[in-house]
């Protein structure tokens, strides 16, 4: 009787098989068309449109909604975070979610990052490489998925490249959505700094499907020149991941938000 059972059992897996993978695969088939078509339309732009304002709207520390974005240590009180972050924030300036005032100590357009500063310390920062983000293997990415910084946890999620925007240098990453902020560091192997995550994707005159697959992707550009730029502008940075009497280094504990008075 059993046995009978499991060769009708297999016969009829065996009547199925073809039909499950007629169901799934034009499925998985349509989703990768659609994200290569939507890689490709972004590649075609001449001219990156405009960013925009889609930075985090976060608590702070008293519960005050702000908009927000992620900086990363380099040392005990200097952080960097992405252009786009001052862009947003305009004249109002920034600050730190338990309100201490952050000054900018100097920014670069054309590597889309900005160096930030604050009275501050913290005992945890990340080292900075000089290697192209192409050159090296699985990379990902931290940020902060919650939406308030009161009790805020990093947490990281491997990056996908996609391409590049040759105009403005851009490269396209498929970054799970609650880790696109804008300013995360991109990380390699070892924790390095080889990337930050310069804010969303925009195609004019997208479509409702690639709207929402833009949704799904971020912009990211290399780090490889920080290093040169932290030198010129005199910010150490070649120190141990951590002060002397702190515990190991923890890369998670090297990020801030960074808000909008």
């Amino acid at each position: 009787m059993c046995a009978d059972q499991l060769r009708h059992s297999v016969r009829v897996m065996k009547q199925l098989f073809p039909t499950v993978v007629f169901l799934l695969c034009p499925l998985g088939f349509a989703w990768a068309s659609g994200t290569d078509d939507l890689v490709r339309a972004l590649q075609a732009q001449t001219q990156h449109p405009d960013s925009p304002d889609t930075m985090v709207e976060a608590d702070d520390a008293k519960g005050q909604t702000r908009r927000a974005g992620v900086g990363f240590y380099v040392n005990e009180t200097a952080f960097v975070t992405a252009q786009n972050t001052l862009d947003h924030c305009g004249d109002a300036g920034l600050r730190l979610p338990d309100g201490t005032p952050v000054d900018v100590v100097a920014q670069d357009a054309e590597l889309g990052l900005a160096v930030l500063t604050s009275t501050r310390q913290s005992e945890h920062w990340l080292t900075i490489s000089g290697d192209s983000i192409g050159d090296t293997g699985k990379i990902t990415v931290l940020g902060v998925t919650k939406d308030g910084w009161k009790d805020a946890e990093a947490k990281r999620s491997e990056v996908r490249l996609l391409g590049q925007i040759e105009a403005t240098g851009q490269l396209i990453a498929q970054i799970p959505a609650k880790k696109r902020n804008i300013g995360a560091p991109v990380l390699d192997a070892q924790d390095h700094v080889i990337g930050m995550v310069s804010g969303p994707l925009t195609l004019q005159g997208a479509t409702d499907a690639q709207a929402k697959g833009l949704r799904k992707l971020a912009a990211v550009v290399g780090t490889a020149g920080l290093p040169a730029f932290l030198d010129s502008i005199e910010i150490s940075f070649r120190q141990q991941g951590s002060a002397p009497d702190a515990p190991e280094s923890d890369p998670a504990q090297a990020l801030t938000g960074v808000m909008c008075r």
